[in-house]
């Protein structure tokens, strides 16, 4: 299937000239050893074939490691590590593999995703944009379809018809318009990017440390400093990144740092002239529809408090407590 974003917004695809950019696809693996031969063989397996694979191991306590090394020789691998300790933080995964990457483009493709095999083939685009990425599929541990918040597609075209069809958005009219209420870039496996977009991220060296704290919303901070260093984004409509939802993900876990974390997201947006009301708003409700104030000690909705006074939306937080509680 051919998509429409070269004829719609004047770039041109791999497919239509010689355009062959060497594509570096990071694979940062932990744990993930279910899932990572089928992970490993959809990028092996793609039909554009100018890339190179970094295969990281964050010093997995299963058997990873056997199923990395069946791959070792492998032509398109160009990098196999092993951290002798785990770093924590899939991030520092990525900050590795950014500094290793050859490639005009990188991918990050998360070790418990799937690809389609014409991924690449589908977004590599000659284009000013620097980050190209489609709509994704979520699958469960078996690789069948499922679902995540009642979602069986993220974006979710019927509730958001703007993600229907291929775009490319000036980054700040995107971030204003989507990115304040939620993280519509909700998977790095979705994404391709340009390397001298993520070499000056790696120059910052705040930035992986900070999200290297961040266990829930790491990935929304990490969009918000891209998307305000670059131009343009661009976006496939086709379901081609398969989002796998298992047991272990972050994301599922259920925790009370979400709202404490919050305070990095709003550090930035204050930091870039950008409104607070939208983001705090969504997450307030989440907050208190889905996890129930009454489950929080008093010392957390006393840290809630404080926050809430810190970041000028005391009046929103009261008015939450009163209308969930």
């Amino acid at each position: 299937m051919q998509r429409n974003i070269s004829t719609k917004i004047g770039l041109t695809m791999h497919g239509e000239n010689s355009y062959n950019p060497l594509v570096s696809v990071i694979i940062p693996n932990y744990n993930h050893a279910p899932f990572l031969k089928e992970r490993i063989d959809s990028v092996l397996n793609q039909t554009y074939r100018n890339f190179e694979v970094i295969l990281l191991d964050d010093c997995s306590t299963d058997n990873s490691r056997e199923i990395i090394e069946s791959y070792r020789g492998q032509e398109k691998i160009s990098h196999i590590e092993y951290n002798a300790a785990n770093s924590g933080s899939t991030f520092k995964q990525w900050e590795k593999g950014i500094n290793f990457a050859k490639g005009e483009w990188i991918w990050i493709a998360e070790s418990d995703d799937v690809a389609d095999i014409n991924f690449i083939n589908e977004l590599i685009v000659e284009t000013d944009a620097e980050m190209v990425y489609c709509n994704s599929q979520i699958i469960d541990a078996n690789s069948a379809p499922s679902t995540i918040y009642g979602f069986t597609h993220m974006p979710f075209k019927d509730s958001y018809p703007f993600f229907s069809h291929n775009f490319t958005s000036n980054t700040r009219e995107f971030l204003l318009q989507w990115m304040l209420r939620d993280n519509f870039i909700p998977n790095a496996s979705a994404v391709l990017f340009k390397k001298s977009l993520l070499i000056e991220q790696v120059k910052d060296p705040k930035m992986f440390s900070t999200m290297g704290k961040l266990k829930l919303v790491g990935d929304w901070y990490f969009w918000l400093n891209l998307l305000m260093s670059a131009s343009l984004i661009s976006y496939s409509a086709l379901s081609l990144n398969h989002f796998r939802q298992h047991a272990s993900n972050v994301r599922l876990s259920t925790t009370k740092n979400s709202f404490t974390e919050l305070k990095y997201i709003l550090r930035i947006l204050r930091q870039h002239n950008l409104p607070l009301n939208l983001t705090v708003e969504t997450y307030l409700y989440r907050y208190f529809h889905r996890n129930k104030e009454t489950r929080f000690t008093l010392s957390e909705r006393l840290e809630l408090l404080i926050n809430a006074w810190r970041f000028g939306f005391l009046g929103l937080y009261l008015k939450n407590v009163l209308k969930y509680r």
